[in-house]
């Protein structure tokens, strides 16, 4: 017997259930780093120096001016290179003809980029424009993975392996999910459906492998990313096949009312209730807005002063002065701030190391305890305790704000702090004296001039 549906069976299922943004889950998700994103080519540039805003488009046509050709796409122009010259792979790679000026791309990219709250990324370009850019904002914290490159995905592995109880793994990186125009002419990158098939051979061969698990762990906001890429509808596909969890992502593209493929793309997004946001633009500046303004119309304003403060100074302190530092710890939690202050007896070894450099590398701001203890080894030129190596990392280990903070005994302007201390800080730095009546109310609008800035 054939199907027979009641009387309003039909209606109910021609209907499709409106998906509906929750911006304050978003906001508290990506606060909470299960985010990350997929950049596509079409949301790099500035719409000013190319109008599509693809830098697939606009490295053609400096390709085309290079080579005084009128290629219509990247395709055309490999087929017609053939197996010879590359001539994208020797643009990119030209440091004299070509150069990723930070000014070229979207400053609504650079903006949202730089609220280092989105670490993990996904792009589906093969420049290195996204990358000078995450530069930028990481420093050498970023970790690259070229899914071609198979040092680079070992090294990703290797990171993913040391993360044990409960420690979720949310360091900057890039990942190339459709390879990088290297040096290297024996790596991969995707221009021709052909280089999309051997670089999907790849992913497919990953199976449960545990860089695969960990993207399929995370909610995905893709900037961009047509339809009419197959080799993107088919990434989706092989990435996040449980849509259970896909339906939690935000996708954010500029669509052509004239196009075929991006219709397709809007009834694809809308059978399986995936958000999706007309504007990439504005839907980039918006969510910027909503993740960093603290202005009181902002609705989501307490949340993230609140979270700006996590994790957001470390303490660094001589062994023998525990006591103090436990001290000043509680008071700056009392304050509402987010301290990484290790308390525990543990000294040296790689575990050990690993953990105090990954900390110091996430935090804003680095405070320095100077104590007469520390007085004593600076004058006696004793420069090679520990907390001597942690004053090092946090100037090498990315974009921070340093504050010596000083205790009675210890000088901010006796020889031994501004030679020594400073030559080994390669910076002369303004010191808090906690001893002074209003020292600690001077540091606390110092790190909250800081988080708020």
């Amino acid at each position: 017997m054939g199907f027979k549906p009641k009387d309003d069976t039909a209606a109910r299922l021609s209907q499709q259930q409106e998906a509906v943004f929750d911006r304050e889950q978003f906001v508290t998700d990506v606060m909470n780093g299960d985010y990350l994103l997929v950049v596509g080519s079409e949301v790099i540039m500035n719409r000013e120096e190319e109008p599509s805003g693809d830098v697939k488009q606009y490295l053609l046509k400096a390709l085309n001016s290079s080579l005084n050709k009128s290629y219509k796409d990247l395709d055309e122009l490999a087929h017609d290179s053939g197996s010879g010259i590359d001539p994208v792979r020797n643009l990119l790679n030209s440091t004299d003809d070509f150069s990723y000026d930070l000014a070229d791309m979207s400053p609504e990219l650079r903006d949202m980029m730089s609220t280092r709250l989105f670490p993990i990324v996904l792009t589906t370009t093969f420049d290195g424009y996204l990358e000078t850019l995450m530069r930028s904002v990481w420093g050498d914290r970023l970790r690259v993975v070229n899914i071609d490159d198979k040092r680079s995905l070992d090294d990703m592995r290797n990171a993913l392996a040391t993360c044990r109880d409960g420690v979720r793994y949310n360091e900057p990186t890039l990942i190339y999910i459709f390879g990088k125009a290297e040096k290297d002419e024996a790596r991969h990158y995707v221009r021709t459906d052909n280089d999309a098939i051997q670089i999907i051979e790849k992913w497919l061969l990953f199976g449960n492998d545990s860089l695969m698990k960990f993207i399929r762990s995370k909610k995905a906001l893709a900037l961009g990313c047509k339809f009419e890429d197959w080799y993107f509808r088919f990434f989706w596909y092989i990435l996040k096949h449980d849509f259970s969890r896909f339906r939690e992502g935000q996708v954010a593209f500029t669509l052509d009312k004239e196009s075929d493929a991006d219709r397709r793309l809007n009834s694809f997004l809308e059978r399986n209730r995936i958000y999706s946001h007309g504007d990439a633009t504005a839907f980039m500046h918006s969510i910027t807005e909503s993740l960093t303004s603290t202005d009181p119309s902002n609705p989501f304003s307490e949340q993230i002063a609140k979270i700006r403060r996590a994790g957001g100074v470390f303490l660094s302190y001589c062994s023998h002065d525990r006591v103090m530092a436990s001290q000043l710890f509680f008071r700056l939690r009392a304050a509402g701030f987010d301290v990484w202050f290790d308390n525990s007896n543990l000294q040296g070894g790689d575990n050990y190391n690993t953990m105090i450099q990954d900390a110091i590398g996430r935090c804003r701001v680095f405070l320095p305890l100077l104590t007469p203890h520390i007085a004593e080894d600076l004058s006696a030129g004793r420069i090679d305790n520990y907390y001597n190596r942690e004053w090092r990392m946090a100037t090498q280990l990315g974009d921070k704000h340093l504050i010596p903070v000083a205790t009675n005994g210890y000088s901010l302007t006796a020889p031994y702090h501004t030679t020594t201390f400073e030559q080994i800080t390669g910076q002369p730095l303004s010191g808090v004296d906690l001893m002074t009546p209003d020292g600690f109310n001077r540091l606390v609008k110092s790190l909250t001039d800081i988080f708020n800035a």
